[in-house]
C-alpha cells in the first residue's frame, strides 16, 4: 500500500505540475513521438497478453470468475491496442490510411473495456466460481466486442473525425467518453477501497492502484491538443503502469498465490507432522503400525516398555512372535472384513511373561499404496482380575444379603423380648410400690402429718410416671418395627379427638383449644394419632401451671409449598433451675422424670415423622409457649 500511495501521489503531483507551470510543457518531434507511442503500447500488448495467459493458462486450478473475466478481458484489450497501435498517425497504412482520430476510437474501445472489468471485479464475490462453458462466452463476447470495434473503425471514414479535428483538438465527444471512463475507473477504486477495510482472500491492493492509476491516466488524455503534447506521454506512462498492477494482481493470485500457499501448506504439514510425533511418542497405550505381513513397522516407547523389548527389536518381529492365541484369525478376519476390530488376545513379552491385552485396530492405504495396520494395545490384566473378583463378590452376595437379613430379623426379634420382659419386670416393683404406698395411706389415714402426706403423695406419682415412662418405651419400640398403613386422613378430626381424649384425663383444668378444619394428610393412622397424642400431652405439661391455658393446631405455608402443621401453647414455660435441661427437648419440664418422659415422647414423634418423610423442630416463644412445626413428604418405610 505504501507502495501504491507513492505511485499515485508522484504521478498526480507530475500532471499537476505540468497543468499550473506553463513553462514545463514541451513538444516531442513526431517521430520521437511516434517511436515512444510504439513503445509504450508494445509494453501495454505485451503486458495484455501476460494477464490473459496466466489467467487463461491456470483457470482450472480455483475455476474463480473474476480471473476468468479479467483475463478473457484483456485479450480484447491487447487486439483494440494493436489495431490502435497500427492505426496510429505515422504508422504504415493498414485498410486506410493511419489516422489520429481512427486510432482514438480504438484506444477508447480498450479503456472502456478495462474500465468497465474492473468496475465488476470491484463489485462482485471474487471467488465466485464459473464452469468451463461460461468463460468460452465469456472470452467470445470479448473477443466478438473487439473484433467488431476494429473492423467498424478501419473501414468506417466518419471515424476519423468523430473524435478529433486536426487543428481544432479533442471533440466534446471524446472529453465526454473519457470523463465515462474516469467516472468508471473511480467507482471501481471506491469499491476495492471498501473491501480494503477488511481483509480478503485476494490481491485488493494491486486493483485497487490499476482502477486509480486508469482513473488518471484518462485525465490526462482529456488535456493534450496534439497528438505532441507531454500530457499524451504522461497519460501512455500511467496507463502502462496501470496495467502491470493489473498483471501484478493475477500474478500474485493464479501463479504466486499457488506457492505462498504451497509454503503454509507445508509449514501445517511440519507442524502436523510434529504434534503427530509427539502423540506417538508420548501416548500412554501401546501403539504399533505393522504391514500387510504382519511385521511390525514402528512402535512408540511405550510399546517397547509394554513388551519388554527395545523398539529397534520390535520393528525387526511380527505378531506372530508376541503372540500364539487362537483368536488372533477372527480378530484380523473382522479387521479385514470392516477395517476396524476390537478384542482381547493374551501378548507375550520379551522375557516369556504373558498378559491380557486390549487392542484396537484398523486397517489403511499409506500414501505409497500399501496396506498398513495401526494398533493400540492396554494392558488389561489387573482391569480383569479386578472385575472377576467384582463379580465373583457379586454372586455371593445375594446369599449374604440374605443371611444378614436373618440376623437383623432375629435381632429385633430378641430386642422384642427383651423389652416385654424389661416392661414387664420394670412394673413389678411399680406394682408393689404403687400398692403399698396405697395401704400406708389408708392404714394411717389421720396419723400422717401433711409433710408425710406430701412425701407419699410424691412416691405415688413417681411410680405413675414410671409407668408411663415404660409404656412409652414400649410405644417407641412399636413405631420402630410395625408396617405403615398409608391412607388419607382428616387431621382435624384427629386432634380433636385426642384433645378432647385429653380432657377427660384431667376434668378439673380449664383449657381453651383452636383446631383449623379441614387439615388433611396421607399417613398411618394409628402412628400418627399418637403423634398428636405426644405433641397435645406435651402442650398439656408445658401449660400446667397457667390457669388460662391454651392450645392451638393449625397450618401454615412452607418453603416450595409445603405445608407445615403447627401445634401452639401459652404455657409458663420451664422454671429457670430446670432451663439447662431443655436442649432438643418437646415441651416444658416439670421436673426430671417429665424430663425423661418428654425425651422419649420427642423421640417417637420423630420416628414416626421419620418414617413418613418428614421432619419437626421446636421454637421457644416469649413467655413461656412453645411451637412445634412438622411436616411431611410421604410415607417411608
Amino acid at each position: 500500500m505504501l507502495l501504491v500511495s507513492g505511485v499515485l501521489l508522484a504521478n498526480a503531483a507530475l500532471l499537476l505540475a505540468f497543468v499550473l507551470v506553463p513553462s514545463l510543457h514541451f513538444e516531442l518531434p513526431a517521430a520521437v513521438h511516434t517511436n515512444l507511442h510504439t513503445l509504450f503500447e508494445t509494453v501495454s500488448i505485451v503486458v495484455s497478453m501476460l494477464v490473459f495467459s496466466a489467467g487463461w493458462f491456470t483457470f482450472s486450478r480455483g475455476g474463480r470468475s473474476n480471473v476468468a473475466l479479467l483475463c478473457s478481458i484483456f485479450l480484447g484489450v491487447a487486439i483494440l491496442d494493436f489495431v490502435h497501435l497500427l492505426s496510429y498517425d505515422g504508422m504504415p497504412a493498414f485498410f486506410i490510411p493511419a489516422k489520429d482520430g481512427k486510432s482514438i476510437s480504438f484506444f477508447l474501445a480498450a479503456r472502456l473495456l478495462v474500465a468497465g472489468v474492473l468496475l465488476a471485479i470491484a463489485f462482485q464475490p471474487w471467488n465466485r466460481s464459473i464452469g468451463r462453458q461460461e468463460r468460452r462466452w465469456v472470452l467470445g463476447l470479448s473477443l466478438g466486442f473487439a473484433l467488431a470495434v476494429s473492423a467498424y473503425g478501419l473501414v468506417e471514414p466518419a471515424v476519423v473525425t468523430l473524435f478529433f479535428v486536426p487543428g481544432s483538438g479533442l471533440t466534446a465527444t471524446k472529453i465526454a467518453v473519457e470523463y465515462l471512463i474516469i467516472v468508471l475507473n473511480l467507482a471501481a477504486a471506491a469499491g476495492f477501497y471498501l473491501r480494503m477495510r477488511q481483509p480478503q482472500p485476494y490481491p485488493l491492493v494491486p486493483l485497487f492502484a490499476a482502477a486509480s492509476l486508469m482513473a488518471l491516466s484518462e485525465l490526462c488524455f482529456t488535456l493534450y491538443a496534439n497528438f505532441q503534447s507531454q500530457y499524451l506521454i504522461l497519460g501512455h506512462v500511467i496507463k502502462v503502469e496501470a496495467y502491470l498492477f493489473v498483471f501484478r494482481a493475477i500474478f500474485v493470485e493464479v501463479l504466486e498465490g499457488p506457492y505462498r500457499q504451497l509454503e503454509t501448506t507445508r509449514a501445517d504439514l511440519v507442524e502436523s507432522e510434529e504434534k503427530y510425533r509427539l502423540l506417538f511418542e508420548n501416548a500412554p497405550d501401546a501403539y504399533l503400525i505393522a504391514n500387510a505381513d504382519g511385521s511390525f513397522h514402528a512402535a512408540n516407547p511405550a510399546a517397547s516398555t509394554l513388551f519388554r523389548i527395545a523398539r529397534q527389536d520390535l520393528w525387526r518381529i511380527g505378531r506372530n512372535d508376541v503372540t500364539s492365541d487362537s483368536r488372533l484369525a477372527a480378530f484380523l478376519e473382522e479387521r479385514s472384513r470392516a477395517g476396524v476390530a476390537r478384542g482381547e488376545l493374551i501378548l507375550r513379552r520379551g522375557d516369556g511373561s504373558t498378559f491380557l491385552g486390549e487392542l484396537t485396530s484398523t486397517m489403511y492405504t499409506d500414501s505409497r499404496g500399501r496396506q498398513m495396520g495401526s494398533t493400540f494395545i492396554r494392558d488389561i490384566t489387573e482391569k480383569r482380575q479386578a472385575d472377576e473378583e467384582i463379580l465373583r463378590l457379586n454372586a455371593t452376595l445375594e446369599q449374604r444379603v440374605r443371611e444378614r437379613t436373618a440376623e437383623l430379623e432375629e435381632a429385633n426379634h430378641d430386642l422384642q423380648r427383651f423389652t416385654h420382659v424389661m416392661a414387664h419386670d420394670l412394673r413389678s416393683p411399680l406394682v408393689a410400690i404403687e400398692g403399698f404406698a396405697g395401704l400406708l395411706k389408708s392404714s394411717a389415714a389421720g396419723l400422717l402429718d401433711e409433710k408425710q402426706e406430701r412425701y407419699l403423695g410424691r412416691i405415688r406419682n413417681a411410680a405413675g410416671r414410671m409407668a408411663e415412662m415404660i409404656d412409652a418405651l414400649l410405644e417407641l419400640a412399636d413405631v420402630a418395627r410395625s408396617p405403615l398403613k398409608i391412607q388419607p386422613l382428616d387431621l382435624s378430626a384427629i386432634t380433636s379427638a385426642v384433645l378432647a381424649s385429653r380432657a377427660k384425663r384431667e376434668p378439673g383444668r380449664t383449657m381453651k383449644t383452636a383446631v383449623q378444619p379441614g387439615m388433611r394428610l396421607t399417613g398411618d393412622a394409628r402412628l400418627l394419632t399418637l403423634m398428636m397424642s405426644h405433641l397435645i400431652d406435651s402442650a398439656y405439661v408445658n401449660t400446667a401451671r397457667n390457669p388460662e391455658a391454651e392450645i392451638g393446631v393449625g397450618t401454615e405455608p412452607g418453603a416450595d409449598g409445603a405445608i407445615v402443621y403447627i401445634v401452639r401453647d401459652n404455657g409458663a414455660g420451664p422454671e429457670p433451675a430446670l432451663a439447662s435441661k431443655t436442649p432438643g427437648r418437646l415441651g416444658a419440664l416439670q421436673g426430671a422424670g417429665d424430663a425423661a418422659e418428654g425425651g422419649i415422647m420427642m423421640a417417637g414423634v420423630r420416628r414416626i415423622l421419620a418414617r413418613h418423610g418428614g421432619q419437626v423442630w421446636t421454637e421457644s416463644l416469649p413467655g413461656g409457649g412453645m411451637v412445634v412445626r412438622f411436616f411431611l413428604d410421604g410415607a417411608a418405610a
